[in-house]
């Protein structure tokens, strides 16, 4: 048991460090245009993919933000 929540803890901050980069590469651009949002919005996908987010969940989010 104590593994499987060590487990959603790495899994969490990996995600919550991911987020926070793209975030970053977004705030730091000088100009934000379709191909920066583009980068940002691929890795938070990627990110979220990657910690299990569901995928519909996830191809939603994009067409949200798009």
């Amino acid at each position: 048991m104590y593994g499987f929540i060590l487990d959603i803890k790495m899994v969490l901050a990996d995600l919550g460090r991911r987020l926070s980069s793209a975030l970053r590469n977004l705030s730091n651009a000088t100009i934000i245009n379709e191909q920066v949002l583009n980068e940002a919005l691929g890795e938070i996908c990627r990110a979220l993919l990657e910690a299990d987010v569901n995928v519909h969940l996830v191809k939603q989010l994009r067409e949200n933000v798009k």
